[in-house]
This record gives C-alpha cells, structure tokens and sequence, in this order.
C-alpha cells in the first residue's frame, strides 16, 4: 500500500518472546555493544585518526548528560504545573 506508514509483517524484525530469558539478555547486551560501536566510529570519524577519542567521548557523554538533564527538568515543572492545575 502506497504511503503506509507501517511496513508489512514480511518486513517486521524478528521476534524474540520464543528465547530463554538468558538469551534475551545476551541479544540486549549484544545490541548496547553494537550500539557503542557506532557511536565511537562516529566520534572517531569526526574527529581524524589522530584525535583523543577519550576525551571525544568524555565531551560527547557531557553534553548528552546535560541535555537530558534539561528535559528532566522541564518534565518535572510541567508535572508540577499540571498538578497544581488538578489541585485548583
């Protein structure tokens, strides 16, 4: 169907709800480590052969941190205004 949105069933990853909780665990852990490859490929990418790629990282996880710090912060006073709008 054109324009659909979600892609056929032929099409869909996977499913794991057959596998041993253990085997569940060793794919998560398998994906996080997939995962931080990509992301140390990219940082090493965009920082040349030469570059410190721990200190790539370090910068990278700092600014990730306070991005996720500012959403927290901005979920916790919208939670908070909706709670004194309930209260009124």
């Amino acid at each position: 169907m054109k324009n659909q949105l979600i892609p056929p069933p032929e099409l869909a990853p996977p499913s794991i709800r057959h596998l041993p909780m253990e085997k569940r665990i060793e794919c998560w852990a398998l994906l996080a480590d997939e995962s931080e490859q990509l992301l140390l490929s990219g940082l090493r990418r965009r920082i040349g052969p030469n570059g410190d790629l721990n200190q790539a990282y370090r910068q990278w996880y700092s600014r990730r941190m306070e991005e996720h710090d500012r959403t927290m912060e901005h979920f916790l006073s919208e939670l908070h205004r909706r709670e004194e709008n309930c209260a009124r």
